[in-house]
């Protein structure tokens, strides 16, 4: 037990490292949420360093550190992943691609967000093209492509309509969230459409 738990401790500290290097040298994150990860990657770094942890304290504190890296699609996620191969490294991965291609969604809006924007870089890598056949890689594709479809539709119809139904406010707000972080809202809309969007979400009242 021992000798396993200074293993899975080293390696917990080995993938701290590959994160903050990760995190530190490539322009993919917001400054608050690169900031977030490496001071949450330090705390955890000398914890590791200065205390005693059993086996499934470190099995907590992986679970901490990799949560973004397994509920998450991007081009940061995927060099994270292999990063973590190159140096053998091995953390079970939670495939959020896999979770897309079995259910025909993605499992989040947040998780869409990050394969809408990346997805036409990403798919060229080869940890895609090696994890996934042509067929697969082209699944995603439409996948990606029929939820930003959806999401304009119900934005659309909110502006025709001039109001939002009141069983829809959840997804008009993770569908603004989306077009907005994806950079499509000045691409399916015109200025004063954009407005009028946020002036119907702003004056949604609960019946």
């Amino acid at each position: 037990m021992t000798d396993k738990k200074s293993e899975y401790k080293n390696q917990l500290v080995r993938t701290i490292h590959i994160q903050n290097d990760l995190v530190n040298n490539a322009d993919l994150f917001d400054p608050k949420t690169k900031e977030a990860l490496v001071i949450n990657g330090n705390y955890w770094t000398d914890r590791l360093s200065n205390e005693s942890f059993t086996l499934t304290q470190l099995k907590f504190v992986s679970s901490n550190i990799l949560t973004l890296w397994k509920e998450s699609v991007g081009i940061a996620t995927e060099m994270f992943w292999v990063e973590l191969k190159k140096n053998n490294i091995d953390f079970e991965r939670k495939d959020e691609l896999n979770f897309a291609l079995q259910k025909g969604r993605f499992r989040r809006v947040d998780i869409g967000m990050g394969a809408r924007k990346d997805w036409n870089v990403m798919k060229e890598f080869d940890a895609i093209t090696n994890r996934f056949t042509k067929d697969e890689i082209e699944k995603i594709s439409d996948i990606i492509e029929s939820d930003e479809k959806t999401r304009l539709e119900l934005l659309k119809r909110c502006l025709r309509k001039k109001e939002i139904p009141q069983t829809q406010y959840l997804k008009f707000g993770e569908s603004m969230a989306y077009m907005s972080h994806c950079g499509l809202l000045n691409k399916h809309f015109s200025e004063i459409e954009v407005d009028e969007l946020y002036d119907i979400w702003n004056n949604f009242k609960i019946r």
